[in-house]
């Protein structure tokens, strides 16, 4: 039986052959022995950083420096859908460390905090995935690869010399982070993040039909390296998938109709999201949304938004615009010309006398000019036919991480709080636009909403 067990284990590995290993041995434990001894400590930024161009290339190199990483466990092997590895972050970034070795939960803990020693350990990338472990070489001979060498994982042995346990578990650490649908196929924001333990909110698996499971045997769906590839609907299989191994615990479960919010380890390969599940309670039904006190996506029309022009310059008809693709869209460059301008983009009046507290968030995207031009604004005053400069407007401030960053077009998800407009039965919310003849952006809005 236990050689049978360990024949088991050796296939599942397939599933990640990033992180291909020897070393199956069951050793002490000493990690959680040690005092934790700084030398020269980085973050994960700055080791990916340090090393992008070995990650982006998918190849490996050895670290040769005493540096180190302190990071929390975001996930390990509890239900066998992540194997032979562990993904870990700190607040700058995550990436996986691979480890040949079962049950790396016992010692890994989800909300366990580790010191990294890295010298010594190889670093790379798999489909451009950050991964910090040992060498894999390509033994099979009849692969035209054959004797390649790639990053892959370290034995248990060698893990046990480099790592310190810093205090207990703590779940509350591993909080995930809300994966930004509209960022989906940013290469920074991929680069980024990848490795991380997120959540997608709201989708519905598209083959999910009452009988369909997560990764069957049966032939009725497509198998990579012995896991499946399953799609949402409405998103690129491309672009995001939930993967899920063979080996999985819940391989067998039929996979929910209603929409869900997927939690689990965000890993890439090249330019596709996957999703790795920790275990079957990373997926839920949907948290109902509180509905909305206001809303506008702008995908037909301005709606009831109006438009008011304070300044317009010689030669400059308008500056906010419908797009059926983008919403409303802001600019003042005309025939290759920067042109001075004022105008606003203003909501009708929404009554929010019967609301505590609630939240303001809308899509944007911008590029060109200067965001020191771009306000937010709102009024308890303004009434429609006013002029603008008649009526008191108070600023919503939006920190620098809220705007695009303006090297391309992806929009960017802005929640504000706006608990200083709730009890007023008349609120307006306006986006301001301005330009000089030094300088002007586009701005785009979409998917306004009140909450």
């Amino acid at each position: 039986m236990k050689d049978f067990k360990y024949s088991i284990l050796a296939l599942v590995c397939i599933l990640f052959a990033s992180c291909m290993g020897e070393d199956y041995a069951d050793i002490e434990n000493t990690g959680s022995q040690k005092e934790p001894v700084y030398t020269n400590l980085i973050t994960i930024k700055q080791l990916k950083e340090k090393y992008q161009s070995v990650i982006k290339g998918n190849g490996m190199k050895l670290i040769d420096e005493d540096i180190q990483i302190q990071a929390v466990v975001t996930g390990n092997d509890i239900e066998s859908n992540i194997y032979g590895q562990i993904s870990v972050q700190d607040e700058t970034g995550a990436l996986l460390i691979c480890i040949t070795a079962p049950n790396l939960f016992s010692t890994m803990v989800e909300g366990q905090e580790i010191l990294v020693d890295l010298k010594g350990l190889m670093i790379g990338g798999y489909g451009q995935m950050p991964e910090v472990g040992g060498v894999y070489t390509n033994t099979n001979p009849s692969s035209s690869n054959y004797g390649s060498q790639s990053i892959g994982r370290l034995s248990r042995y060698e893990w046990e010399k480099h790592y310190t346990l810093i205090g207990t578990p703590d779940a509350s650490r591993i909080e995930p982070e809300e994966f930004d649908i509209n960022s989906i196929s940013n290469s920074n924001y991929l680069a980024d993040n990848c490795g991380k333990l997120m959540k997608l909110k709201n989708v519905t698996l598209a083959e999910a039909d009452g009988s369909a499971t997560y990764a069957p045997r049966d032939g009725s769906v497509t198998l990579t390296a012995n896991a499946a590839n399953r799609s949402f609907k409405g998103i690129g299989s491309s672009s995001l998938v939930l993967r899920t191994s063979v080996y999985a615990q819940f391989a067998g479960n039929i996979m929910p109709q209603e929409p869900v919010d997927v939690v689990g380890i965000f890993t890439r390969y090249n330019n596709t999201w996957q999703i790795l599940l920790r275990s079957i309670n990373d997926i839920k039904p949907a948290e109902k949304e509180a509905e909305a006190i206001f809303s506008e996506s702008f995908s037909e029309g301005q709606g009831d938004f109006s438009i008011v022009d304070v300044l317009l310059s010689d030669g400059l008809e308008y500056v906010w615009k419908f797009d059926a693709r983008y919403g409303m869209k802001a600019t003042a460059f005309v025939n290759s010309q920067n042109l001075e301008s004022e105008s606003w983009l203003i909501s009708p009046s929404i009554d929010m006398s019967n609301v505590a507290d609630a939240m303001l968030m809308f899509d944007h995207a911008r590029r060109y000019g200067d965001i020191s031009a771009l306000h937010v604004m709102y009024s308890t005053e303004y009434k429609d036919g006013d002029r603008i400069e008649s009526s008191q407007w108070k600023e919503l401030s939006l920190s620098d991480d809220q705007w695009p960053d303006g090297s391309n077009w992806d929009f960017k998800t802005v929640e504000i709080p706006f608990k200083d407009a709730a009890g007023h039965n008349n609120v307006h919310v306006a986006f301001r636009y301005t330009s000089t003849s030094n300088g002007s952006a586009t701005w785009e809005i979409k998917n306004v909403v009140i909450k």
